[in-house]
C-alpha cells in the first residue's frame, strides 16, 4: 500500500529525483541506474519529468504533490 500524506513531507535538501530513488535504493535495494529510471518514468506519468533537477522549495503545491504521488508508485505499491 503507498500513502500520499497531507504534507508531502518531502526533503528539502534533496532534489525531486533525490526524492524519489531514495527508498527504492535503500529500502528495497535497487540500483541506482534503475531507480532513476523508474522514477523518470512516473514522474512522466504525473507529467512533471522536466522538474527532476529541481528543488521541492522551487515547485508550487500542486507539482509538489505530483512528486509526492510519483515517490509513493516507485516503491511499487499493491
Amino acid at each position: 500500500v503507498g500513502m500520499v500524506f497531507q504534507h508531502f513531507n518531502l526533503f528539502p535538501h534533496l532534489t525531486i529525483l533525490e526524492n524519489c530513488t531514495l527508498a527504492p535504493i535503500w529500502v528495497r535495494k535497487t540500483p541506482k541506474k534503475q531507480a532513476e529510471e523508474i522514477a523518470m518514468h512516473f514522474l512522466t506519468r504525473v507529467k512533471i519529468p522536466e522538474q527532476a533537477n529541481k528543488y521541492p522549495g522551487q515547485l508550487s503545491g500542486g507539482q509538489q504533490q505530483r512528486v509526492a504521488i510519483a515517490r509513493s508508485l516507485c516503491m511499487n505499491p499493491r
